[in-house]
């Protein structure tokens, strides 16, 4: 499989997992899984965790989600209404903290069912499906958050491209994905707990999560792994619109 940022054709191998192969880009140095399962393979998968779905909610994740949504705030005008959209939101905790605050508007978006019943439970916005089968109009929101789901997107380009098009301009990506050099990822090697297919396909470094951000029309304004976990923690702008 060609890489999906630079479309060089080789790559040396990093490793077996699962019955796949984790190999490193040639060319720019992207690690990715190949061969890529079907798109309809990875939805039948998260249908499938649906079964063994438990809420997770504890006053330590709800404490740094108000801490989250204060720093959101902080990005944009006082007193003005955000339009916010959560791709993979899983159970909702993220928007549970946030559905009272007048600042918010907010939608959430997730394929695992047992999870989207218990977020509509809650009283939130939880939709079904894949950003791309929504077709939001442009436009339609000021922020979109992922949180370690696009390292499970099947086409990343394509995602990241449809979540360009939904930002108003000048919108806001704010994600956090596994970082491949983080220096507890390059310890373990292939053992590394997030080298995980067919869930996780995508692993990125900070230069080449940069380059899939460029590829779909964004700028980073903020980009960090320096983290105890091995997490990168990025804030990009819409820098133009990707036909």
């Amino acid at each position: 499989m060609a890489c999906i940022l630079c479309s060089a054709n080789g790559y040396a191998e990093i490793g077996d997992k699962r019955g796949y192969t984790i190999v490193k880009c040639v060319g720019c140095g992207f690690v990715y899984t190949t061969p890529l399962p079907a798109e309809d393979e990875l939805a039948t998968l998260t249908k499938k965790k649906s079964s063994n779905f438990k809420p997770h909610v504890s006053i330590s994740r709800t404490i740094r989600y108000r801490f989250f949504a204060s720093s959101v705030k902080r990005l944009f005008p006082k007193n003005k209404k955000i339009r916010l959209l959560e791709v993979g939101c899983n159970h909702g905790n993220f928007l549970d903290v946030i559905k009272k605050d007048a600042n918010f508007a907010a939608t959430g978006i997730d394929l695992n069912p047992a999870a989207l019943e218990y977020a509509r439970g809650r009283g939130l916005d939880a939709r079904d499906g894949t950003l791309e089968s929504h077709n939001f109009p442009s436009g339609s929101f000021d922020v979109v958050v992922a949180l370690h789901v696009i390292e499970h997107f099947h086409d990343p380009v394509r995602t990241l491209s449809e979540m360009n098009r939904v930002l108003s301009e000048g919108g806001l990506l704010i994600s956090i994905v596994p970082c491949v050099t983080h220096i507890k990822a390059r310890l373990a090697g292939i053992n590394w707990k997030y080298f995980g297919p067919p869930s996780h396909l995508w692993y990125f470094s900070p230069a080449t999560f940069a380059m899939l951000l460029e590829k779909t029309g964004f700028t980073p304004t903020f980009s960090s792994s320096f983290y105890n976990r091995a997490h990168l923690k990025t804030i990009a702008k819409k820098a133009k619109q990707i036909p």
